[in-house]
């Protein structure tokens, strides 16, 4: 077999039938038996499960919202099929399964759990729409359940990935399939030891296609978006931001974790360690060249600009002047780990030390009491972090300029952040 392709499609793209017919006829103009096809839930998916998923966890009616979801979906299987379609049959089927899932009170006991349980029936109904209907469309392929692929730790809703176990599942169930047809599977889920669904952190379909890449060997990842690539800042912001037509890892990499949100942050990593270029193209221009990631060494030295909002400051003061200058920083992010927050920057003094964390959805007093043993706390919360690599004088001459709004700014040769007060 040639070394496989992987595409990742996200939700935006199958968001209806007039878009999976566009990324239909994008495949079909691709179409090769070595192709891995990586699907997110269609549109809003994610977003009303989540809803869904608080309602039953607070024993509210769940009624509405559930026959919405399943109209969306239905409607979008009556753009693409004829009535009569097993399609139909098997998404009701689907729905009814999520319905006894949101019932089970035996999964409710841990809200992170039950969410893990719940959270991946978009993809699972996603991807069964898609697959019926490249077959429908004359392109034969075959539909795969993630969970038998990757294989993962119990972590709930940030499950860490067992490489060794992933790569054997991978490379047994999926070589001999693609033999004879490519395959479609779900991005974001996979599977614990002990049988339960587990899922890789909001958004993680991205890394989803850089497991599959790097388990079966893949000569590139391709994720398909709706920009043309990626640029040196957001377009809506800057309206004269540049695409770059290539990338070295490392400076992706930087950019994932500092907040760009073109690619998942843990998508970079794998792919860089195996040497499998990624891909940024467009769906509604797939003639079009996009950004490719890959070992290119020192780029140009464009500033990259990248906001965040709704971020929290988390300032630390040490209660024991005894601990004075210690800067604790593998407490703070064992600490940081435990409450399952991204640390975004951090700024340490002798007596005290500033940390910005994306806003978590727990209250003041748990972060709280998970640092008072050697801190006091104080949070502000609703801030917005302005991070710019390889910055000019445009650049911080135009955000100092914000000086009333500024919380705090750290700076080194080649990048400088600013947190400002208002959102």
């Amino acid at each position: 077999m040639t070394q496989p392709l992987v595409y990742k499609f996200g939700g935006a793209s199958i968001k209806d039938a007039k878009a999976i017919q566009r990324i239909a006829q994008l495949l079909k103009n691709h179409w090769a038996n070595n192709l891995v096809i990586v699907v997110s839930a269609a549109g809003k998916t994610t977003d009303k499960l989540e809803h869904l998923i608080s309602l039953s966890f607070d024993n509210k009616d769940f009624d509405v919202p559930l026959f919405e979801l399943l109209d969306y979906h239905l409607d979008l299987c009556k753009g693409l099929f004829e009535e009569g379609h097993p399609i139909f049959t098997r998404v009701e089927n689907h729905f009814a399964q999520l319905r006894r899932s949101l019932e089970n009170s035996a999964i409710k006991e841990n809200q992170a759990f039950f969410y893990d349980q719940i959270i991946g029936y978009g993809e699972l109904i996603s991807t069964r729409i898609f697959q019926e209907y490249l077959c429908l469309k004359g392109c034969p392929c075959l539909w795969q359940d993630a969970r038998e692929l990757v294989s993962t730790d119990s972590r709930a809703k940030m499950a860490r990935v067992d490489w060794a176990l992933t790569m054997q599942h991978c490379r047994k169930i999926l070589i001999p399939m693609l033999d004879t047809f490519p395959v479609v599977t779900q991005g974001f889920i996979g599977r614990d030891l002990q049988g339960n669904t587990t899922t890789l952190g909001r958004e993680g379909s991205d890394f989803t296609a850089a497991i599959m890449g790097v388990s079966l060997g893949a000569s590139s990842v391709t994720i398909w978006k709706d920009v043309a690539g990626i640029l040196n800042g957001d377009p809506d912001i800057f309206p004269d931001a540049v695409k770059f037509e290539y990338l070295d890892f490392e400076e992706a990499a930087e950019m994932t974790y500092y907040g760009a949100s073109v690619i998942h942050p843990k998508t970079i990593k794998p792919l860089s360690k195996h040497g499998i270029s990624l891909h940024v193209k467009s769906f509604l221009n797939p003639s079009l060249a996009g950004t490719i990631i890959g070992a290119f060494g020192q780029a140009p030295r464009i500033p990259i600009t990248i906001i965040k909002h709704k971020l929290s400051l988390i300032e630390l003061r040490i209660r024991d002047l005894s601990m004075f200058g210690g800067f604790h920083f593998d407490y703070i992010y064992d600490v940081a780990e435990k409450l399952n927050a991204d640390i975004q920057l951090i700024q340490g003094a002798a007596a005290h030390i500033n940390i910005v964390i994306d806003a978590l959805p727990i209250d003041e007093e748990q972060i709280n009491k998970a640092f008072r043993d050697v801190f006091r706390v104080s949070i502000k919360n609703n801030l917005r972090l302005v991070t710019v690599k390889n910055p000019t004088s445009v650049e911080i001459d135009h955000y100092r300029k914000m000086e009333m709004e500024l919380v705090l700014e750290q700076k080194s040769p080649d990048l400088i952040q600013w947190l400002f007060e208002k959102e």
